[in-house]
């Protein structure tokens, strides 16, 4: 049993981990300009929007002309340093595949699409900048779900506080209610008694009303 324990448990580990981790591939895209080699990326926990949002900001970072036009991210003539300050035009694209959302970025060098075999320097520092955008748009994904699961506690210890609080008063209106009751079973029980007394009372006033008129003066 032990030993099924620390199977599951290095499994269940394994699988955490590879969601959460960032990996790059080389692969052949499709882009406007046709099929080329290209650099992908996954986003762990991604969010499209925030995805969108950051890769605008770290296609505009690298200089050019940046557009973008059915679901097609560009920029021309871009030259940024960590390239070597080498114009390029890059193309890029966000892949979703059920629960996993890639980004793929093919770079024009100039008569050449940039691969790993080829361009291994510009590849590799491509490759790296790519991969501290993935981490990024990941992080911020998650610190905007963990906002919205933080806002929902919120509101789940609001309620949980309501419900103690509607508790306390109830509690108190028990106690309430019992102090009443308690306070009427003694007055029933001082009612019975003064009723007790007054039938003795009626009895003997009955008695004398009888007794008065059995007077006859003769």
């Amino acid at each position: 049993m032990k030993q099924l324990f620390t199977v599951l448990f290095t499994a269940l580990s394994i699988s955490v981990i590879a969601q959460n981790e960032v990996k790059i591939s080389e692969e052949n895209q499709s882009f406007s300009v046709g099929a080329k080699n290209s650099i992908v990326v996954n986003i762990p926990h991604g969010k499209m929007d925030i995805i969108e949002k950051e890769l605008k900001s770290e296609m505009k970072d690298w200089g050019g002309k940046y557009n973008s036009s059915k679901g097609e991210f560009t920029t021309m003539q871009a030259s940024t340093k960590f390239m070597g300050d080498k114009a390029f035009d890059a193309y890029a694209k966000i892949i979703v595949s059920g629960d996993v959302i890639k980004v793929a970025v093919a770079v024009d060098l100039g008569g050449a699409f940039m691969s790993s075999g080829n361009h291994g320097s510009l590849y590799n520092a491509m490759k790296e900048r790519m991969k501290a955008f993935a981490v990024r748009a990941s992080k911020e994904s998650i610190a905007e779900d963990l906002k919205t699961e933080q806002k929902i506690l919120s509101g789940f210890e609001k309620e949980q506080k309501d419900l103690e609080k509607d508790k306390e008063s109830l509690l108190k209106s028990i106690e309430d209610y019992r102090k009443k009751i308690s306070d009427a079973e003694k007055k029933i029980e001082e009612n019975v008694n003064n009723q007790y007394k007054k039938k003795e009372e009626i009895s003997k006033q009955t008695q004398k009303v009888g007794e008065i008129g059995k007077r006859n003066i003769k």
